[in-house]
């Protein structure tokens, strides 16, 4: 479980600068998902990942490195060498985490990413076969060597999750809410819908910046994220690059229903801005 933490719950700004914060141009209060259910989306689209181990050289330094990963019922399974540092480290400390990062082209420390503290097992015989078929649906390349003697499945059984979704979007997940919760439906088409509102639509976009927020100098924007309750939007603005987030009228679960909110979000915009 997480330790007190007794950090300061803002960042302490450079002297000279004032002191006020900067307000949000959204209304806090529309619907987003919980830290959980963004948490276990990010895990559950990504698949690769640094899992960090105990050094087994008896110094008790972290050793990290880069695996792939599927997700059973919440659980990171690994399919890992008898060779690498990291099984020798698991099968003599069985305490490790992973960290799950989102890839992009903006601020790196803009996008979301989620760490996962455990103790990782090697998965008893009688699993194997089930936890193969999910791992192999997840990395087909695997199964070349799945069946090889010295690869053993590994299973991190999660007790408690740190997400952080960008700057000022972070909290600790109770393994109960991360167990629960699911991935956005959204999820397999997140990207495809994004990749297409800013390469054909940013007009689009700044139109919803600027009648549905208050961003209402926006000269530009790029759409950040999408799930079932609405859009994520990054809104050029005088003060530099501003979150927005606008909410859908209904949830919506595939990429028609999405499109369809996303053209009454426009049409919205637009008759404000007559």
């Amino acid at each position: 479980m997480p330790m007190e933490d007794n950090s300061p719950s803002r960042h302490q700004l450079p002297k000279g600068t004032p002191s006020q914060r900067q307000d949000l141009l959204y209304d806090p209060n529309v619907p987003t998902s919980s830290h959980a259910e963004q948490a276990r989306t990010l895990a559950e689209k990504i698949g690769t990942a640094t899992l960090c181990t105990i050094s087994s050289d008896g110094k008790g330094y972290p050793y990290g490195s880069f695996v792939t990963y599927a997700l059973d019922s919440g659980d990171p399974i690994f399919l890992i060498s008898g060779l690498a540092e990291h099984t020798k480290n698991l099968m003599k400390e069985s305490k490790a985490s992973l960290l799950v990062a989102e890839g992009g082209d903006e601020n790196p420390l803009a996008l979301g990413r989620v760490t996962l503290i455990g103790d990782c097992k090697i998965v008893p015989d009688g699993e194997k076969k089930r936890v193969r078929d999910i791992f192999i649906g997840k990395h087909e390349n695997a199964k070349f060597y799945a069946d090889f003697g010295d690869f053993h499945f590994f299973r991190l059984e999660v007790k408690s999750v740190r997400y952080i979704g960008g700057f000022g979007r972070m909290s600790w997940v109770g393994e109960n809410d991360w167990r629960s919760s699911e991935p956005d439906p959204l999820m397999p088409f997140s990207d495809g819908i994004i990749e297409h509102m800013n390469e054909d639509h940013e007009d689009a976009m700044v139109i919803i910046c600027k009648e549905m927020s208050k961003a209402k100098d926006t000269t530009g924007a790029t759409m950040t994220g999408i799930d079932r309750y609405g859009m994520e939007m990054s809104a050029m603005t005088e003060n530099g690059p501003r979150p927005i987030r606008i909410a859908f009228k209904t949830e919506v679960s595939d990429s028609d229903e999405a499109r369809k909110e996303i053209v009454e979000l426009v049409k919205i915009a637009r008759k404000k801005g007559d």
